[in-house]
């Protein structure tokens, strides 16, 4: 790929429908040839300046993989025992998302990435995204019957801010302590044993001992993952952005905001363009100019001030000024203990974290050397690998798009939409072809006959046009008399499209594969997405 070329293309991906079906590219995987190629353009791309004060990108990913190694094992041994987890020298296979209580699909990319580990004795790394808006505090269930589901949501915390995961605080803690309850109990008449009930009581005690709600269930979740027998390791990217190496990043963004923003918003409208997106937000919005202010893709909260607000900076030589541009500010020194400075910011109360595109940039190229995404992460990482090509002149580390459908074990109906065209088909020929929708009652009937006679003779002979009104006439009225003999088995029919229309309704709430992973069954749940994950290496 050139200077003047773009990398981004349309790709239609779309998750599986059915359940026990992955998306997984490229197909077939080729691990060992993926990772060959990523480390030779890594090496390729070692001696560019990512850093501020001219550092290279491989001195970047030294200080980078042995920081982040010692903060996940010391962050993960703080709750469970690690001794099992190898200390692999091999390479960092990652994925990353929010601490959100997330369907099937996106924990299979943990699966998968350990089952790539294991496989080149390498690290799995997950990265908690809690730099994130958490969103509202519940989760979607189904309550009523199997054969009488309805929809429903069931909370887990009352509303409070809407501020970042690492900020998010419980706001009832009844409400936390009977979700377990309250949830077995409505999903009962669809799934036993539900692993809601073995997966909450370390949520709860997490809380109760001071942490986030968004670490407590990646706690949680990570406990589960080492008793499903996975060595995936949780690091928290707020943690990150507390490091040397990730302030270094920071500052070249900061020194470098006017080139930065313009390379920025050039690839995000190359990524508008290919896709035919006219939405000035999708797929985020361009960085913006105001004076000598210059916005960055990083977010700001304080602690006095939790909610999330755009970022900008501005400065000289001498100086770089942070602000949100609505009453705070903090000037620092750019020299060279500008890192130093921003990583005082956290012990100041003052949280600076990285947006989405950013957020990639410094995972894909300094913390990893395979990276795996879900759907929505593989699309705009596009604009991603556009941003380092046009910035760095490099080619970027190829990634894997993984996600799976599970669907809770549930009994349905085998109903299509095709048995619902099918009926439509047939209402329609009764409105407008009534003798095509003929009952098997009429075949013999001597009137109904009388009536196919007079519309075949009316078809057969087609008047002229001066003559064609009343032709008309009579056609619609022989078509008419056919329609009332034809009345009860329509009325059928539309009672028929009515029953299927309400299975499929119903089906489409059984089959949904957005549900929490927590209305599941753990053994059936993991033995699935572990047999996924085995077959796709």
């Amino acid at each position: 790929m050139t200077a003047e070329q773009s990398g981004i293309r349309y790709q239609p991906i779309r998750a599986p429908r059915s359940h026990g079906e992955v998306l997984v590219q490229p197909s077939p995987l080729n691990v060992e040839a993926l990772l060959n190629e990523n480390r030779a353009r890594l090496a390729a791309a070692g001696g560019r300046s990512l850093g501020f004060g001219g550092l290279d990108l491989a001195t970047l990913r030294s200080q980078a993989r042995a920081e982040m190694l010692r903060i996940a094992r010391e962050h993960v041994s703080s709750y469970r025992d690690i001794s099992n987890v190898p200390d692999s020298k091999g390479p960092v296979i990652m994925t990353g998302h929010q601490p959100a209580l997330y369907h099937p699909g996106v924990w299979f990319k943990n699966f998968l990435v350990d089952r790539i580990a294991s496989r080149v004795q390498g690290v799995a790394i997950n990265v908690i995204i809690d730099n994130d808006v958490a969103p509202a505090p519940s989760i979607s269930a189904l309550s009523g019957t199997p054969s009488e589901p309805r929809p429903t949501r069931i909370a887990y915390d009352q509303p409070g801010p809407r501020v970042a995961w690492e900020m998010t605080h419980v706001e009832s803690m009844e409400t936390l302590r009977s979700f377990a309850k309250r949830t077995a109990e409505t999903i009962e008449p669809f799934v036993t044993h539900p692993l809601v009930t073995q997966f909450w009581p370390q949520v709860v005690q997490e809380v109760e001992a001071g942490q986030p709600l968004g670490m407590a269930f990646s706690v949680a979740r990570n406990c589960l993952e080492e008793s499903c027998g996975l060595q995936i390791l949780d690091v928290p990217l707020s943690k990150l952005c507390q490091t040397e190496w990730f302030c270094r990043i920071m500052g070249f963004v900061f020194t470098n905001a006017k080139h930065y923003r313009e390379i920025y918003n050039q690839s995000v409208q190359v990524y508008r363009n290919v896709h035919k997106i006219r939405s000035a937000s999708h797929p985020v919005p361009d960085l913006e100019m105001d004076d000598n202010w210059v916005e960055v893709p990083f977010w700001v909260w304080t602690k006095e001030n939790a909610s999330r607000r755009r970022l900008w900076v501005s400065g000289s030589r001498s100086q770089v000024v942070l602000s949100d541009r609505a009453g705070w500010q903090i000037d620092l020194s750019c020299d060279q203990e500008l890192p130093l400075h921003l990583q005082e910011l956290t012990s100041q109360g003052i949280c600076v974290r990285p947006r989405a595109l950013m957020t990639t940039t410094i995972l894909r190229l300094v913390a990893s050397e395979l990276f795996i995404h879900g759907i929505g992460g593989a699309k705009y990482d596009q604009v991603t690998d556009e941003i380092n090509h046009r910035l760095l002149s490099l080619d970027p580390p190829a990634y894997v798009t993984a996600t799976a459908t599970a669907q809770l074990p549930i009994d349905v109906q085998p109903v299509s939409h095709d048995d619902l065209q099918a009926i439509d088909a047939r209402l329609r020929d009764a409105e407008f072809n009534p003798d095509r929708a003929i009952d098997d009652a009429l075949e013999k009937d001597p009137s109904w006959q009388l009536l196919l006679e007079q519309k075949s003779s009316l078809l057969t002979n087609v008047p002229k046009i001066s003559e064609k009104a009343e032709w008309h006439r009579q056609l619609q009225e022989v078509n008419s008399k056919l329609r009332s003999q034809i009345a009860e088995p329509v009325a059928r029919l539309r009672i028929e499209r009515e029953q299927i229309a309400g299975q499929l309704h119903q089906k489409q709430l059984l089959t949904s594969r957005e549900y929490s992973l927590l209305l599941f069954s753990k053994e059936g749940l993991r033995n699935l997405l572990l047999d996924l994950a085995e077959k796709e290496i």
